[in-house]
């Protein structure tokens, strides 16, 4: 499930950078950067956008923890936070798709904002540590860790390096199938990344205790 939604977070970012304006809607870290950036530059167009995926991002965590059940094992716990991404997912592609870009840019980085937000907060109810799905410089960096751990025969982790390593790499191989698909196909796009998170959130709400 980890994997499929840094899947899902990897075509968003592309998506969001290449067709809404060059703007990261995942990756905060990016964001940021281009938020100042913008600003120093005095770009206010940019700003803008960076400041919109910035706050709807926060607005997306927020909601997405208070959806949180805590009494309740992962990933059931979180399913509510995953069927509020999907809310917002599905409003990025009909807007998108019937509207285009030119006049609903800020609605249409606002909703992959809380998307991603959200699936940010689902993802940090998991019992798995090391591996965020739409920010890749703390998972990478647990990948190499507890690989040298590995090689020094002090493991950190039970789940080793393998996992941090397979989401950087899917999440860089969905960001380049998301620009090749966005080029080509545009608001359809954001149907792969719908997909997976439905399928996820419907599996989710179904799941039952673990077995003991």
């Amino acid at each position: 499930m980890l994997l499929a939604l840094a899947v899902g977070a990897g075509v968003v970012d592309a998506l969001s950078y290449l067709g809404l304006g060059k703007v990261f809607t995942a990756n905060m870290t990016g964001n940021t950067v281009l938020l100042g950036v913008a600003v120093a530059t005095g770009n206010g167009a940019d700003a803008a956008r960076s400041g919109v995926a910035l706050g709807s991002f926060c607005v997306g965590v927020a909601a997405g923890v208070a959806l949180t059940r805590t009494r309740r094992p992962w990933p059931r716990a979180v399913a509510p936070a995953l069927w509020l991404e999907a809310a917002a997912l599905s409003l990025l592609l009909v807007l998108w798709a019937a509207a285009g870009v030119a006049s609903t840019r800020f609605v249409l980085v606002a909703a992959a904002g809380v998307a991603m937000g959200s699936q940010s907060a689902a993802v940090r109810g998991s019992d798995v540590r090391g591996v965020n799905t739409t920010f890749m410089t703390s998972t990478l960096m647990n990948a190499i860790a507890r690989t040298v751990l590995r090689i020094r025969g002090i493991p950190e982790s039970d789940e080793g390096p393998s996992l941090p390593a397979a989401a950087w790499v899917v999440y860089g191989v969905a960001a380049l199938a998301g620009a090749l698909i966005e080029h080509a196909w545009g608001a359809v796009v954001v149907a792969v990344p719908l997909a997976i998170v439905c399928a996820i959130a419907l599996v989710a709400s179904r799941a039952g205790p673990p077995h003991s």
